[in-house]
């Protein structure tokens, strides 16, 4: 009951300051925005915005809206969005696709609140540019850390599943793993608010100069946070990871940061990964602190 009552909190404060700033939300719920709503799925929550044209819903790195669920084919089925609106179509999949309730055999119009099933997978249309942009903004704040505004651990571990299922030598994965050194001098001295204000600051300073856009910067808990590189080989990692360590140990705080920095290029489990990384970090902090260790 506790979880429940925070859950709808949660949603009233967000459709409160949705509501409260932008266009008039009579607007937005009359202007058009085919999108589909993750229901049940690899990340909940997560809206697919429709463009024109065909786009493709499966497994293979290929798909438009690519899913991991085992249950869904590697191409399951096909949405077209053109004047006309928005069809669905099953693609000879193995576990078929169903549109409230019913398997779909022929292309189907999709409506508003209608309910589609791929394999496994649950997911809501909505046409309205208010059910899409509420969705979004409940969704980011759901999925990242309201202190520093990093990602979750959550959410980040089911973003690299994904970039770790096509980890190649050609299109490696990286993880940087830091944690901070001194924020425990600051909390003790000053107490913890002056503690979340340093660790404020110091994130904001890492995330606007050494973050690149396809990056996925992560609060992991307490001092702890991670960045996830796509598409990055080993030295360049490293090379942010001193970036980011120079930037961190040059701030009025007088803090320091321990890093441990490491790359896939073949599949690898997510926990596996992340815990590689935390294990170089703690190598760093044994081994002097404000250093970056890399295997």
């Amino acid at each position: 009951m506790m979880e429940d009552s925070r859950a709808r909190r949660h949603t009233t404060e967000v459709l409160f300051e949705f509501v409260a700033g932008g266009e008039d939300p009579l607007t937005r719920a009359m202007t058009p925005e085919p999108a589909l709503i993750t229901m049940r799925g690899d990340i909940q929550g997560e809206v697919f915005r429709l463009r024109p044209g065909r786009q493709l819903i499966g497994r293979r790195p290929e798909c438009d809206i690519r899913l991991r669920e085992r249950s869904v084919s590697g191409i399951h089925a096909e949405v077209v969005r053109s004047q006309n609106g928005v069809v669905i179509k099953d693609l000879a999949s193995t576990n078929g696709t169903l549109v409230n309730g019913a398997r779909v055999d022929n292309a189907m119009v999709l409506t508003q609140g209608t309910l589609v099933r791929i394999g496994s997978c649950v997911f809501k249309f909505v046409d309205s540019l208010l059910d899409v942009e509420f969705t979004e903004a409940l969704h980011e704040k759901g999925i990242t850390d309201p202190l520093t505004g990093a990602y979750n651990k959550a959410y980040a571990s089911a973003r690299l599943a994904y970039m770790l299922d096509t980890a190649s030598a050609a299109h490696p994965v990286s993880a940087i793993a830091f944690d901070y050194d001194d924020f425990k001098r600051i909390n003790d001295a000053e107490g913890h608010a002056a503690g979340d204000v340093a660790l404020r600051a110091c994130t904001e300073l890492v995330r606007n100069t050494c973050i690149r856009a396809a990056d996925l910067f992560v609060r992991l808990g307490g001092d702890e946070f991670a960045v996830i590189l796509p598409d990055t080989p080993h030295a360049v990692d490293v090379h942010l990871a001193d970036q980011i360590r120079i930037c961190i140990a040059g701030t009025a705080y007088r803090v320091t940061a321990s890093f441990g920095v490491c790359c896939a290029t073949s599949h690898t489990k997510p926990e596996e990964f992340l815990a590689l990384a935390d294990r170089l970090l703690y190598r760093a902090k044994f081994g002097g602190r404000n250093r970056v260790i890399a295997e």
